[in-house]
């Protein structure tokens, strides 16, 4: 499967690769019917060759003045894949104006759409930066950046996090609540003022009132005050 993923992509770009035939030969027998797959000396350097040639001009290069940008991009499971590309299709990495293709149909209206959800709007917060016009692509025809976002990957090691809190928190959280009460801090808290509006029953959160614990520190509903 990965095999032909490199071949697609790799064949996307032939017209720019001198010899891709030869070079691809090796490889393009492996997906051979009654073949059996036995990765050698014959493949591995014309695959290092093949990796060279498209990481290098024509095929990558250095864009040109400030023509327009054309993006296309596909997700999956494993990642996500995008290309940005500039006059004929040759491709960048670099970004000013541009197109976004992608074969997320629901995504050419979002900058339209007037009712969105949390992530929605962050989304729309990150675009807000660029100026960008996106386009639905088919997935069948986004041959590049399926490719790359199908890519296998080895499993990341996951190192365990382990976080120590110090003996002192409930110090700091005593000298905070301190600080917040002064009168000139009660303003700028206005922390009743703040529960009264997210309440549902403000008359409910009127009469409730901090309580001391044992070491010195306040609580709100028998949660430590955090200022």
């Amino acid at each position: 499967m990965e095999i032909r993923q490199c071949l697609g992509l790799a064949g996307y770009y032939r017209r720019f690769i001198e010899w891709f035939s030869k070079i691809a030969k090796p490889m393009t027998k492996l997906t051979q019917k009654k073949i059996k797959f036995e990765w050698g000396d014959k493949q591995e350097p014309m695959f290092q060759l093949l990796k060279q040639k498209l990481c290098s001009a024509p095929i990558l290069a250095l864009p040109e003045g400030s023509e327009d940008f054309v993006a296309y991009c596909d997700a999956s499971i494993k990642g996500l894949g995008a290309v940005l590309m500039q006059r004929d299709k040759r491709d960048y990495l670099y970004e000013t104006k541009c197109t976004v293709f992608t074969d997320h149909k629901n995504l050419q209206h979002i900058l339209n759409q007037k009712d969105l959800n949390m992530r929605q709007r962050r989304w729309l917060e990150l675009l807000s930066d660029y100026d960008c016009e996106i386009r639905y692509h088919p997935g069948k025809a986004n041959v590049v950046a399926d490719a790359l976002s199908r890519k296998e990957r080895e499993p990341l090691r996951v190192r365990a996090l382990v976080m120590t809190i110090g003996l002192d928190l409930p110090k700091q959280i005593l000298n905070a609540q301190t600080e917040a009460r002064k009168l000139e801090n009660i303003k700028k808290e206005d922390v009743r003022g703040m529960l009264v509006k997210n309440a549902k029953n403000p008359d409910a959160i009127r009469e409730q009132k901090l309580e001391p614990r044992a070491d010195g520190t306040q609580c709100l509903n028998g949660r430590s005050w955090i200022p």
